[in-house]
């Protein structure tokens, strides 16, 4: 009886250690009280209980729960009805994106890679909408796939661009021409012109541009009078006419003036990529024409031409025109540097037909000594490659400024008409000049 008693004491207090050490360990205590047949309460009262409305949520987090949501079907499973939430009432995401970083980068939101802006999208700390600067492709949030539907995804509104450069640019021609030493002319100034650009881009992609460069005009002009060796030592090479001899030649008051002018038109087919790329072909057209003048007055110590008594004056000119037509390719570059600032990189190359014209008339007051007229077709290249910064006011208009190089070659210059060939033969005409062209440009553009 007494080891009865003692073990069946022992037991109790055993049970009631136990449940005292679930209650405090957070254990249900009815479970454990049934598991042992005997109900009990855990010791230092009930365990608190929790419900949905105690879980703390980010914001933006919405609980799946909510009746708002459980908008899909129902289903059955051990004989309960359970709602389906309903996907579309779920938030996304990209509905609240307002990272600065990628909400402002171009291969986020190039179709090309499926980076596309989704309903609701943020602005970033770049200005904006989920869209960037760049070539200009304006993806704005909203629904709809491409231009119609009802499913969140990229939206491109087509849009028109136009830009407007002011050029200061030289020509090179006059010291690059190796016949230039007997008209003592200084190089062409920086002179001023114009760059239009307009252009249409329906679908963010494919698009087409036209543009105008020009007027450009050059002009270079010098008036001395020579004397002495000075007028003999004059490399005109009037001696290769094979009637004036210079020898004799004693002073010459001497005026000459060159005149260049330069302007194209292009319309290209456009391919944007990526927002910072811009690739385009298409045709060009290209004038470039020269006018030499040259005009003196002469004294002699003997008749200058024995064929004709005393000449007075000489004149010479020589006028050429570049009409050139063709195919070119293109690449514009841009690249963030900051949210605002972008860099400006601007190529082109081109192959063309030159269709060149030349008159030359070289006479003194007694008659005509040479006149040459003829035309020729030749194949002829222009290349220009070129760099700047672009600052963006808003995401629909920068300003930008850069410098440029322009390289013309297979043309027909005035002054390289004055060689052997062309003043002894009444149709000839030179075209193997090359020309070198340098600018800065500054200029805007805005989008529509």
């Amino acid at each position: 009886m007494v080891t009865t008693k003692s073990i069946r004491c022992v037991g109790r207090r055993m049970l009631l250690a136990f449940l005292a050490s679930a209650g405090v360990a957070g254990i249900s205590v009815v479970p454990a009280a049934a598991q042992f047949g005997t109900p009990a309460h855990a010791v230092g009262g009930p365990v608190t209980s929790y419900g949905l409305s105690d879980i703390s949520l980010a914001p933006g987090e919405t609980i799946v729960g909510s009746p708002s949501m459980m908008g899909g079907p129902a289903i059955t499973h051990n004989g309960g009805s359970y709602q389906i939430v309903d996907a579309s009432s779920v938030p996304m995401a990209g509905d609240t994106m307002s990272d600065p970083i990628l909400s402002e980068m171009p291969m986020m939101q190039s179709p090309l890679i499926g980076g596309y802006a989704t309903s609701g999208c943020a602005t970033g700390n770049c200005g904006g909408s989920y869209g960037t600067h760049a070539m200009g492709g304006q993806y704005r949030g909203g629904s709809g796939v491409g231009m119609t539907g009802n499913v969140c995804g990229p939206i491109c509104n087509p849009y028109i661009y136009a830009a407007l450069d002011a050029l200061y640019v030289t020509n090179r021609s006059v010291e690059s021409n190796d016949r230039t030493s007997f008209s003592f002319l200084n190089d062409f100034d920086y002179e001023f012109g114009v760059r239009g650009t307009v252009g249409i881009v329906p679908d963010c992609r494919n698009g087409m541009e036209f543009s105008f460069i020009g007027p450009l005009d050059w002009s270079t002009a010098r008036q001395a009078t020579l004397t002495g060796a000075q007028a003999t030592s004059l490399a005109f090479p009037a001696t290769e006419i094979g009637t004036i001899d210079l020898s004799l030649l004693t002073s010459m008051n001497d005026s000459v003036r060159l005149d260049a002018e330069y302007f194209s038109f292009e319309a290209n087919r456009t391919l944007i990529g990526w927002e910072i790329c811009k690739f385009l072909y298409g045709i060009r057209y290209v004038s470039y024409d020269e006018d030499y003048r040259n005009v003196a007055s002469l004294a002699s110590s003997a008749p200058v031409a024995p064929a004709v008594a005393n000449p007075t004056s000489f004149a010479a000119q020589s006028s050429t025109e570049n009409q050139m037509v063709g195919a070119q390719v293109g690449l514009d570059l841009t690249y963030p540097l900051t949210c605002k600032f972008w860099s400006d990189f601007r190529g082109r190359a081109g192959a063309y037909a030159n269709f060149a014209e030349n008159q030359l008339q070289i006479a003194t007051d007694q008659g005509s000594l040479a006149r040459n007229f003829d035309d020729d077709v030749e194949l002829a290249g222009l290349f220009e490659i070129g760099g700047g910064l672009r600052y963006y006011v808003t995401d629909d208009f920068h300003l930008r400024a850069g410098t440029e190089l322009w390289y013309l070659t297979g043309i027909a210059t005035s002054m390289d008409q004055f060689n052997p060939r062309t003043l002894r033969e009444t149709r000839g005409i030179s075209i193997n000049e090359d020309i070198l062209m340098l600018g800065v440009t500054v200029g805007a553009e805005v989008k529509f």
